[in-house]
Protein backbone atom coordinates (compact mmCIF):
# COMPACT_ATOMS: atom_id res chain seq x y z
CA UNK A 1 0.00 0.00 0.00
CA UNK A 2 2.99 2.10 0.82
CA UNK A 3 4.33 1.76 -2.82
CA UNK A 4 0.81 2.60 -4.34
CA UNK A 5 0.71 5.72 -2.26
CA UNK A 6 4.34 6.64 -3.20
CA UNK A 7 3.81 6.21 -6.67
CA UNK A 8 0.31 7.51 -6.70
CA UNK A 9 2.21 10.89 -5.16
CA UNK A 10 4.74 10.90 -7.51
CA UNK A 11 2.00 10.84 -10.65
CA UNK A 12 0.21 13.81 -9.22
CA UNK A 13 3.20 15.92 -9.01
CA UNK A 14 4.61 14.88 -12.40
CA UNK A 15 1.47 15.39 -14.14
CA UNK A 16 1.57 19.03 -12.78
CA UNK A 17 4.77 19.37 -13.57
CA UNK A 18 3.72 18.05 -17.17
CA UNK A 19 1.03 20.38 -16.97
CA UNK A 20 3.04 23.50 -16.22
CA UNK A 21 5.63 22.63 -18.88
CA UNK A 22 3.00 22.69 -21.47
CA UNK A 23 1.01 25.98 -20.78
CA UNK A 24 4.79 27.69 -20.75
CA UNK A 25 4.97 26.55 -24.44
CA UNK A 26 1.78 27.28 -25.44
CA UNK A 27 1.96 30.66 -23.70
CA UNK A 28 5.60 31.07 -25.01
CA UNK A 29 4.45 30.40 -28.54
CA UNK A 30 1.06 31.81 -28.55
CA UNK A 31 1.73 35.35 -26.77
CA UNK A 32 5.57 35.64 -26.55
CA UNK A 33 7.30 38.53 -25.27
CA UNK A 34 3.99 39.68 -23.84
CA UNK A 35 3.70 36.69 -21.77
CA UNK A 36 7.72 35.19 -21.48
CA UNK A 37 8.87 38.44 -19.31
CA UNK A 38 10.30 38.60 -16.03
CA UNK A 39 7.63 41.07 -15.17
CA UNK A 40 5.05 39.14 -15.73
CA UNK A 41 6.08 36.34 -13.96
CA UNK A 42 7.08 38.39 -11.09
CA UNK A 43 3.36 39.19 -11.00
CA UNK A 44 2.31 35.40 -11.35
CA UNK A 45 4.61 35.30 -7.79
CA UNK A 46 2.54 38.00 -5.78
CA UNK A 47 -0.90 36.54 -7.02
CA UNK A 48 -0.97 33.11 -6.67
CA UNK A 49 0.58 33.85 -3.01
CA UNK A 50 -2.93 34.65 -1.27
CA UNK A 51 -5.00 31.91 -2.33
CA UNK A 52 -1.85 29.29 -2.82
CA UNK A 53 -1.38 29.65 1.09
CA UNK A 54 -5.28 29.15 1.66
CA UNK A 55 -5.06 25.85 -0.56
CA UNK A 56 -1.98 24.09 1.07
CA UNK A 57 -4.63 24.31 4.10
CA UNK A 58 -7.85 23.11 2.83
CA UNK A 59 -5.81 20.27 1.07
CA UNK A 60 -5.07 18.95 4.69
CA UNK A 61 -8.59 19.10 5.52
CA UNK A 62 -9.14 17.35 2.27
CA UNK A 63 -6.87 14.65 3.09
CA UNK A 64 -8.30 14.23 6.51
CA UNK A 65 -11.51 13.72 4.50
CA UNK A 66 -12.80 17.14 4.78
CA UNK A 67 -13.22 20.52 3.59
CA UNK A 68 -12.36 24.14 4.63
CA UNK A 69 -14.46 26.63 3.14
CA UNK A 70 -13.79 29.15 5.64
CA UNK A 71 -10.10 30.07 4.54
CA UNK A 72 -11.29 33.21 3.00
CA UNK A 73 -13.25 34.58 5.79
CA UNK A 74 -10.67 33.69 8.12
CA UNK A 75 -8.14 35.87 6.14
CA UNK A 76 -10.37 38.70 5.79
CA UNK A 77 -10.87 38.78 9.49
CA UNK A 78 -7.81 38.77 10.48
CA UNK A 79 -6.36 41.27 7.98
CA UNK A 80 -9.38 43.39 9.26
CA UNK A 81 -7.90 43.00 12.80
CA UNK A 82 -4.24 43.46 11.95
CA UNK A 83 -5.19 47.07 10.14
CA UNK A 84 -7.08 48.06 13.06
CA UNK A 85 -4.65 47.48 15.28
CA UNK A 86 -2.05 48.85 13.29
CA UNK A 87 -3.85 52.20 13.07
CA UNK A 88 -3.65 52.45 17.01
CA UNK A 89 -0.72 50.40 17.90
CA UNK A 90 1.44 51.21 14.93
CA UNK A 91 0.47 54.46 13.54
CA UNK A 92 3.69 56.16 13.09
CA UNK A 93 4.78 53.02 11.57
CA UNK A 94 6.79 51.42 14.57
CA UNK A 95 7.76 47.99 13.57
CA UNK A 96 7.09 46.97 17.19
CA UNK A 97 3.56 47.80 16.62
CA UNK A 98 3.13 45.86 13.34
CA UNK A 99 4.67 42.77 14.50
CA UNK A 100 2.51 42.50 17.43
CA UNK A 101 -0.80 43.36 14.70
CA UNK A 102 0.42 40.36 12.79
CA UNK A 103 1.36 38.23 15.89
CA UNK A 104 -2.33 39.02 17.34
CA UNK A 105 -4.14 38.11 13.44
CA UNK A 106 -1.62 34.89 13.14
CA UNK A 107 -3.08 34.07 16.92
CA UNK A 108 -6.87 34.41 15.06
CA UNK A 109 -6.24 32.77 12.51
CA UNK A 110 -5.20 29.69 15.10
CA UNK A 111 -8.19 30.53 16.68
CA UNK A 112 -11.11 30.09 13.78
CA UNK A 113 -9.05 26.96 12.66
CA UNK A 114 -9.06 25.54 16.10
CA UNK A 115 -13.10 26.23 15.88
CA UNK A 116 -13.81 24.47 12.55
CA UNK A 117 -11.89 21.43 14.05
CA UNK A 118 -13.46 21.68 17.24
CA UNK A 119 -16.95 21.70 15.84
CA UNK A 120 -15.81 19.18 13.09
CA UNK A 121 -13.92 16.47 15.73
CA UNK A 122 -16.01 16.99 18.60
CA UNK A 123 -19.48 18.25 17.86
CA UNK A 124 -18.73 15.94 14.66
CA UNK A 125 -20.90 18.35 12.40
CA UNK A 126 -20.19 17.42 8.77
CA UNK A 127 -17.41 19.29 7.65
CA UNK A 128 -18.84 21.28 4.95
CA UNK A 129 -21.92 22.76 7.28
CA UNK A 130 -19.12 23.73 9.65
CA UNK A 131 -17.33 25.61 7.86
CA UNK A 132 -20.55 26.97 5.71
CA UNK A 133 -21.51 28.11 8.97
CA UNK A 134 -18.25 30.13 10.66
CA UNK A 135 -17.57 30.80 7.03
CA UNK A 136 -20.88 33.50 7.55
CA UNK A 137 -19.59 34.15 11.67
CA UNK A 138 -16.63 35.13 10.73
CA UNK A 139 -17.32 36.95 7.73
CA UNK A 140 -20.34 39.25 9.98
CA UNK A 141 -17.64 39.84 12.35
CA UNK A 142 -15.60 41.23 9.74
CA UNK A 143 -18.26 43.73 8.50
CA UNK A 144 -18.88 44.27 12.05
CA UNK A 145 -15.34 45.29 12.67
CA UNK A 146 -15.24 47.16 9.06
CA UNK A 147 -18.41 48.73 9.94
CA UNK A 148 -18.99 47.54 6.37
CA UNK A 149 -16.37 49.57 4.30
CA UNK A 150 -13.11 48.84 3.21
CA UNK A 151 -10.21 49.64 6.23
CA UNK A 152 -6.92 50.97 4.47
CA UNK A 153 -3.78 49.80 6.27
CA UNK A 154 -0.59 51.81 7.18
CA UNK A 155 2.40 53.28 4.16
CA UNK A 156 5.42 51.18 6.10
CA UNK A 157 3.07 47.52 5.61
CA UNK A 158 2.31 47.91 2.05
CA UNK A 159 6.13 47.32 1.54
CA UNK A 160 5.99 43.75 2.63
CA UNK A 161 4.03 42.47 -0.67
CA UNK A 162 6.10 44.99 -2.92
CA UNK A 163 9.55 43.63 -1.59
CA UNK A 164 11.80 41.30 -3.99
CA UNK A 165 14.20 38.52 -2.53
CA UNK A 166 17.70 39.31 -4.81
CA UNK A 167 16.23 42.22 -6.82
CA UNK A 168 14.34 39.33 -8.82
CA UNK A 169 12.10 36.75 -6.55
CA UNK A 170 8.27 38.42 -4.77
CA UNK A 171 8.70 37.74 -1.48
CA UNK A 172 5.11 36.97 -1.39
CA UNK A 173 6.41 33.82 -3.41
CA UNK A 174 8.86 33.23 -1.50
CA UNK A 175 6.87 32.64 1.63
CA UNK A 176 4.57 30.54 -0.47
CA UNK A 177 7.39 28.16 -1.32
CA UNK A 178 9.17 27.61 2.20
CA UNK A 179 5.68 27.20 3.72
CA UNK A 180 5.01 24.59 1.00
CA UNK A 181 8.33 22.69 1.58
CA UNK A 182 8.12 22.75 5.49
CA UNK A 183 4.21 21.65 4.72
CA UNK A 184 5.83 18.76 2.53
CA UNK A 185 7.97 17.67 5.41
CA UNK A 186 5.50 17.40 7.87
CA UNK A 187 2.76 15.85 5.59
CA UNK A 188 5.79 12.98 4.51
CA UNK A 189 8.16 12.75 6.99
CA UNK A 190 6.57 13.18 10.71
CA UNK A 191 3.71 11.11 12.75
CA UNK A 192 1.29 14.19 12.42
CA UNK A 193 1.02 13.44 8.93
CA UNK A 194 0.81 10.49 8.62
CA UNK A 195 -2.13 10.22 11.00
CA UNK A 196 -3.39 12.86 8.79
CA UNK A 197 -3.77 10.42 5.47
CA UNK A 198 -5.03 7.30 8.30
CA UNK A 199 -8.01 9.33 9.80
CA UNK A 200 -8.41 10.23 5.85
CA UNK A 201 -8.40 6.78 5.22
CA UNK A 202 -10.78 5.46 7.97
CA UNK A 203 -11.39 7.30 11.15
CA UNK A 204 -13.29 4.20 12.55
CA UNK A 205 -9.74 2.25 11.74
CA UNK A 206 -7.58 4.86 13.04
CA UNK A 207 -9.14 5.64 16.41
CA UNK A 208 -9.00 1.72 16.79
CA UNK A 209 -5.20 1.53 16.47
CA UNK A 210 -5.16 4.38 18.95
CA UNK A 211 -4.69 7.54 17.22
CA UNK A 212 -6.21 10.82 18.72
CA UNK A 213 -8.45 11.96 16.07
CA UNK A 214 -9.91 14.68 17.96
CA UNK A 215 -6.48 15.99 18.27
CA UNK A 216 -5.50 15.29 14.45
CA UNK A 217 -8.26 17.24 12.50
CA UNK A 218 -8.14 19.92 15.28
CA UNK A 219 -4.40 20.26 14.18
CA UNK A 220 -5.15 20.11 10.70
CA UNK A 221 -7.76 22.45 11.06
CA UNK A 222 -5.81 25.16 12.90
CA UNK A 223 -2.98 24.87 10.54
CA UNK A 224 -5.82 25.59 8.10
CA UNK A 225 -6.61 28.59 9.72
CA UNK A 226 -3.13 29.79 10.57
CA UNK A 227 -2.13 29.47 6.37
CA UNK A 228 -5.36 31.55 5.77
CA UNK A 229 -4.36 34.24 8.34
CA UNK A 230 -1.09 34.79 6.63
CA UNK A 231 -2.86 35.05 2.91
CA UNK A 232 -4.69 37.72 4.66
CA UNK A 233 -2.07 39.78 5.85
CA UNK A 234 -0.29 39.09 2.87
CA UNK A 235 -3.40 40.30 0.45
CA UNK A 236 -3.42 43.20 3.07
CA UNK A 237 0.15 44.40 2.27
CA UNK A 238 -0.79 43.77 -1.36
CA UNK A 239 -4.09 45.82 -1.56
CA UNK A 240 -3.27 48.00 0.97
CA UNK A 241 -6.83 47.42 2.33
CA UNK A 242 -9.50 45.05 3.16
CA UNK A 243 -13.40 44.28 2.60
CA UNK A 244 -15.34 41.73 4.37
CA UNK A 245 -16.38 40.17 1.14
CA UNK A 246 -12.98 40.54 -0.25
CA UNK A 247 -11.59 37.19 -2.65
CA UNK A 248 -14.38 35.28 -2.41
CA UNK A 249 -13.99 33.67 -5.99
CA UNK A 250 -10.74 32.34 -3.93
CA UNK A 251 -12.99 29.67 -2.16
CA UNK A 252 -13.76 27.76 -5.70
CA UNK A 253 -10.38 28.22 -6.49
CA UNK A 254 -9.00 26.97 -3.59
CA UNK A 255 -11.00 23.58 -3.71
CA UNK A 256 -9.91 23.20 -7.67
CA UNK A 257 -6.64 23.31 -6.98
CA UNK A 258 -6.39 20.52 -4.18
CA UNK A 259 -8.17 18.29 -6.77
CA UNK A 260 -5.78 19.43 -9.29
CA UNK A 261 -2.81 19.03 -7.36
CA UNK A 262 -3.94 15.09 -6.21
CA UNK A 263 -5.88 15.38 -3.36
CA UNK A 264 -8.81 13.02 -2.83
CA UNK A 265 -12.17 14.50 -2.28
CA UNK A 266 -13.25 11.06 -0.09
CA UNK A 267 -10.02 11.64 1.98
CA UNK A 268 -6.68 9.78 2.41
CA UNK A 269 -4.89 10.42 -0.21
CA UNK A 270 -2.83 13.93 -1.17
CA UNK A 271 0.52 15.74 -0.84
CA UNK A 272 2.04 19.12 -1.39
CA UNK A 273 4.26 19.22 -3.71
CA UNK A 274 1.17 18.24 -6.08
CA UNK A 275 -0.81 21.18 -4.60
CA UNK A 276 1.90 23.41 -4.44
CA UNK A 277 2.31 23.19 -8.91
CA UNK A 278 -1.09 22.62 -9.01
CA UNK A 279 -1.22 26.32 -7.42
CA UNK A 280 1.68 27.86 -10.42
CA UNK A 281 -0.40 26.27 -13.27
CA UNK A 282 -4.02 27.99 -12.25
CA UNK A 283 -2.10 30.99 -11.79
CA UNK A 284 -0.53 30.97 -15.04
CA UNK A 285 -4.20 29.85 -17.13
CA UNK A 286 -4.88 33.23 -15.02
CA UNK A 287 -2.32 35.43 -16.67
CA UNK A 288 -2.68 33.42 -19.94
CA UNK A 289 -5.85 33.91 -20.16
CA UNK A 290 -5.32 37.45 -19.33
CA UNK A 291 -3.07 37.84 -22.57
CA UNK A 292 -6.57 37.23 -24.53
CA UNK A 293 -8.81 40.21 -24.62
CA UNK A 294 -11.87 38.49 -25.56
CA UNK A 295 -12.05 36.71 -23.14
CA UNK A 296 -13.60 38.17 -19.71
CA UNK A 297 -13.66 37.36 -16.46
CA UNK A 298 -16.99 35.60 -16.36
CA UNK A 299 -15.44 33.42 -18.92
CA UNK A 300 -13.10 32.61 -16.92
CA UNK A 301 -14.80 31.40 -13.95
CA UNK A 302 -16.74 29.01 -15.98
CA UNK A 303 -13.79 27.32 -17.24
CA UNK A 304 -12.30 26.78 -13.35
CA UNK A 305 -16.03 25.06 -12.53
CA UNK A 306 -15.84 23.18 -15.83
CA UNK A 307 -12.22 22.62 -14.51
CA UNK A 308 -13.30 21.50 -11.15
CA UNK A 309 -16.22 19.58 -12.38
CA UNK A 310 -14.67 17.29 -14.64
CA UNK A 311 -11.25 16.55 -12.28
CA UNK A 312 -13.83 16.19 -9.44
CA UNK A 313 -15.66 13.28 -11.86
CA UNK A 314 -12.25 11.75 -12.63
CA UNK A 315 -10.88 11.53 -8.90
CA UNK A 316 -14.28 9.93 -7.76
CA UNK A 317 -14.22 7.32 -10.74
CA UNK A 318 -10.36 6.49 -9.80
CA UNK A 319 -11.56 6.66 -6.39
CA UNK A 320 -13.98 3.76 -6.90
CA UNK A 321 -11.86 1.65 -8.81
CA UNK A 322 -9.11 1.31 -6.39
CA UNK A 323 -12.11 0.33 -3.88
Amino acid sequence: MAANKKQRINSDFLRMLIILAALLILAGVTSGSSFMSLLNFQTIGKQLTEYGLMALGLSLAMITGGIDLSTVYIANLCAAVAAKMMDVVAADGQIGGIILACAVALAIGLACGALNGFLVSVINVPPMLATLGTYELFYGITIVIASGKSISVIAPFKKLAAAMVFGVVPLPFVIFLVTAIILSIIIAKTPFGRRIHLVGVNARASAFSGINNVAVLIGAYMISGLLSSMAGLISLSRVASVKADFGSSYVMMTILIAVLGGCDPNGGWGEIPGVATAVIVLQVISAYLNTIPSINNYFRQAIYGVLLLGFMSYKLLRSKQRR
